[in-house]
């Protein structure tokens, strides 16, 4: 027992650590940028009039064939109805600010815009030719990837935490698919595309934590970047030129 007025005796408990987490704010400019896009598409005639969607550049074979290959990225920005709207936008405000929180803002851009593109390659290149499709749900089922690999891949770290988050992850990308294949009018291999994506990109660039000591202290660091990582992001890159112009190549057969 100490004597009263004297300081506490030392802690013999480590202090506790915490991973470096970044504040998102894309998460909150693909948000706003999803709704703009759906207002201006309202306004124009009606974001479930597929004249529109393909006027504000929606996945659509015959056009991208003829050389409008911009729509992979674009497609993924609309949204047919305000029903569409809102459930992408609430899974984007679920699984968003995590991941970006956890892989940084550069990381999480690339990320979210290569799993929506590896998507809409997909479902282009193996989809039905004169099918409008679009939607984030391709960037979005990339962002379920991703974090399913974050929490593989630190699984150790997060002890039985981090298994109930995979096990989370992998029921919530179930549910998606079974719902996709028994549901009509959903683009599955969209979804397919980005997931894969995702989980691609999010081992590749997952966080790659130690602990560091400066002076007395000790912190937790990412060792992993994207300029650590740009080789392999730029191999998957490729992988993805080369399925769009296998898509061209069946497209034009």
């Amino acid at each position: 027992m100490s004597r009263p007025g004297a300081p506490p005796p030392p802690s013999t408990q480590p202090p506790s650590l915490r991973i470096p987490v970044t504040r998102p704010r894309w998460v909150w400019i693909f948000l706003g940028l999803n709704l703009v896009v759906w207002l201006a598409m309202t306004m124009a005639g009606g974001s479930e009039n597929d004249a529109v969607l393909i006027q504000f550049g929606a996945n659509y074979a015959p056009r991208i064939v003829a050389g409008e290959t911009w729509r992979l990225i674009t497609a993924n920005f609309l949204h047919i109805g305000i029903v569409h709207l809102l459930v992408n936008s609430y899974a984007l405000y679920a699984l968003g600010p995590e991941t970006e929180a956890l892989f940084g803002s550069s990381r999480f851009v690339t990320i979210y815009l290569m799993s929506g593109l590896s998507g809409s390659i997909l479902s282009f290149g193996l989809g039905a030719g004169a099918v409008v499709s679009a939607g984030a749900s391709t960037a979005l089922f990339g962002l379920l990837g991703t974090l399913l690999a974050f929490f593989v891949r630190n699984r150790k770290h997060f002890g039985s935490v981090g298994e109930r988050r995979v096990q989370h992850y992998v029921f919530l990308a179930l549910i998606n698919l079974i719902y996709g294949l028994t549901t009509p009018g959903i683009d599955n291999l969209g979804h397919i595309g980005g997931f894969i994506g995702g989980a691609t990109l999010g081992w590749l660039l997952c966080p790659y934590y130690t602990i560091e000591a400066v002076g007395l202290e000790r912190r937790v660091v990412d060792l992993n970047s994207l300029r650590n990582e740009w080789k392999g992001v730029l191999l998957y890159a490729v992988l993805l030129i080369a399925g769009l112009f296998g898509g061209l190549a069946r497209w034009s057969s």
